[in-house]
């Protein structure tokens, strides 16, 4: 629930300041308390791991494409795929340590990247190491 109280403020911070898109401002459905909810169960589950585009999970979470979009800007500063690939990374890096015999391409897959060149750029990107190098530092 505590999550749930930090949106709200963060709800309420936007709103005070009109910061709303104007093509917002006539939605009832922006970021309302199931849609906060509904958002929060997937993060939590880690569905954010699956090869799945933004479109599809904003339709399965039964939200337009925008509000998804509207609510990771509010809450992290970032957009959603910036947000997912950050978030896969961190979680690759706690993997990496866990288990030193994964394969980084195993470990890739499991945080939703499924392609190895495209794994190592992702992480390289993040960190500034490959995911070999990264485990060797660390």
């Amino acid at each position: 629930m505590k999550i749930y109280w930090k949106i709200i403020a963060k709800i309420g911070q936007l709103v005070a300041r009109h910061a709303v898109p104007a093509s917002f401002k006539d939605k009832k459905s922006v970021l309302d308390t199931d849609t906060i909810l509904k958002l929060d169960k997937w993060i939590r589950e880690k569905r954010w791991a699956e090869d799945l585009t933004m479109q599809e999970i904003a339709d399965e979470l039964q939200i337009g494409r925008e509000e998804l979009s509207l609510f990771f800007r509010i809450q992290t500063g970032k957009n959603f795929l910036k947000w997912r690939k950050e978030r896969r990374i961190e979680e690759a890096k706690k993997l990496l340590l866990e288990d030193r015999d994964i394969p980084t391409l195993i470990i890739g897959e499991a945080v939703g990247i499924c392609d190895k060149s495209n794994f190592r750029r992702q992480f390289k990107e993040i960190t500034g190491f490959t995911p070999a190098e990264w485990r060797l530092k660390h």
